[in-house]
């Protein structure tokens, strides 16, 4: 990075804001992006597992170009617009509840999750929500709060609601099995007492928890428990949402449907859009007009969104998915056998995590083994970054429409960057 623009970082942006990639982008095309000095990578990070459809897609730039030249904003509570319904429309067709469903659009998914809850405590006339250990659901503050990861999202930042507790989440690699993991929640809601328990949070596969995937019977059994209890189930889908897992929603991959779910990232293809769906009654409930956004169901983001499912629909996302998780997994697991450092390798579809150790004897974390390697991978042109309690997992979340021989390319190098440790 240039003298120039680091000073303006320093003298202008919070430290704590102060961005990884030492350099600036200029340029962007599907699964490539290039820096000021004409340096080109692949880009893994995604813009955090965001850019599920490339950069700049030609099918999705091109409705947005259609919508500048109309309008750029219109407050959907007060002036309603095709693009909002028509996308709301086309989330209730897909998304994988077993009843009719409503979807509200809002901005990023720590607002969808912020609504989400909002909704269900609503609804239900109960007031706490169970979430677990190693969940991420947003930086605003309930989300904070819902988030099972305290360093760096919630240091310093407490008092969280008190009406908020956590549970384990399963994580065979560290001893916690599905039948444990779900001992454990019976064993909290009734401490905490079923009467009052509105909801029960959680994500398919955690994110910033380490890339850790739920099975299909914990999830399935969580849904039993919850249900029998009178509480419902919320999937916030904000980063298995749209294609990620292999198929287009985590709920379709794992088999188990949700009361509520919450979508964001991949939505509209970078461009800043979330969207809570439910099910119509839980939806219905809420009193005229509490619920909103100003900005939520922006025309543009809506348009861009409308773009993403018209790529998913023509150009067979998923079997792309499918044929990268082959190669990536193939490619890790080999390694995991070479190397005593990769503990675990994880993951639904092209979310996978590489869980690196000290040694796969004794599994300490070692997060200095994890960054020294992506470094080595960001130094001969593949961006990636860490994840995990620990910050010890390194995690892929390359386009689902990057090239195969992209994604060869990307094996060769991480391969040759872990060789280099």
């Amino acid at each position: 990075m240039s003298k120039l623009v680091q000073d303006q970082l320093e003298a202008n942006i919070p430290k704590a804001w102060t961005p990884t990639f030492q350099s600036t982008v200029i340029k962007a095309s599907n699964a490539e992006i290039w820096d000021k000095d004409g340096n080109r990578f692949l880009d893994y990070v995604g813009g955090y597992a965001v850019l599920n459809t490339g950069h700049v897609h030609p099918k999705v730039i091109a409705k947005v170009k259609t919508q500048l030249d109309n309008f750029t904003h219109s407050c959907f509570a007060y002036a309603p617009h095709q693009n909002a319904i028509d996308l709301c429309t086309e989330v209730n067709k897909r998304y994988p509840i077993d009843t009719e469903t409503k979807t509200f659009l809002v901005n990023s998914g720590a607002e969808a999750v912020e609504n989400a809850i909002k909704i269900a405590r609503y609804y239900s006339g109960k007031q706490h929500i169970v979430a677990f250990k190693g969940g991420f659901h947003g930086r605003t503050y309930m989300a904070m709060g819902l988030t099972g990861k305290e360093n760096p999202y919630k240091k310093g930042f407490g008092p969280f609601p008190d009406f908020i507790s956590h549970t384990d989440y399963p994580y065979e690699y560290r001893g916690i099995t599905d039948d444990q993991a779900l001992e454990n929640f019976i064993s909290h809601i009734k401490n905490v007492g079923t009467d009052n328990i509105a909801a029960v949070l959680i994500e398919i596969q955690l994110g910033e928890g380490g890339y850790i995937p739920a099975s299909e019977y914990f999830l399935a059994e969580l849904k039993k428990i919850a249900h029998e209890n009178n509480i419902l189930l919320i999937f916030d889908e904000v980063q298995t949402g749209f294609g990620r897992t292999g198929e287009m929603f985590g709920s379709n991959k794992v088999g188990v449907t949700p009361d509520i779910a919450t979508l964001a990232k991949g939505i509209a293809g970078g461009f800043p859009l979330a969207a809570v769906v439910g099910r119509s009654k839980i939806m219905d409930s809420i009193h005229d007009a509490g619920i909103g956004s100003t900005f939520g169901a922006s025309p543009v983001s809506c348009a861009a969104a409308l773009g993403v499912l018209e790529v998913f629909d023509e150009e067979n996302i998923l079997e792309n998915v499918k044929n990268h998780s082959e190669i990536m997994t193939k490619n890790l697991l080999n390694l995991q056998t070479e190397k005593d450092f990769i503990g675990d390798v994880r993951g639904y579809g092209t979310m996978i995590g590489v869980e690196i150790v000290e040694n796969k004897k004794i599994k300490n974390p070692s997060k200095d083994i994890a960054m020294q390697i992506i470094e080595h991978s960001k130094d001969n042109g593949l961006l990636l970054v860490n994840c995990g309690l620990e910050g010890n997992v390194i995690r892929f979340m390359g386009p689902l429409t990057t090239p195969i021989t992209q994604v060869q390319e990307a094996m060769e190098i991480f391969t040759k960057s872990v060789n280099a440790i």
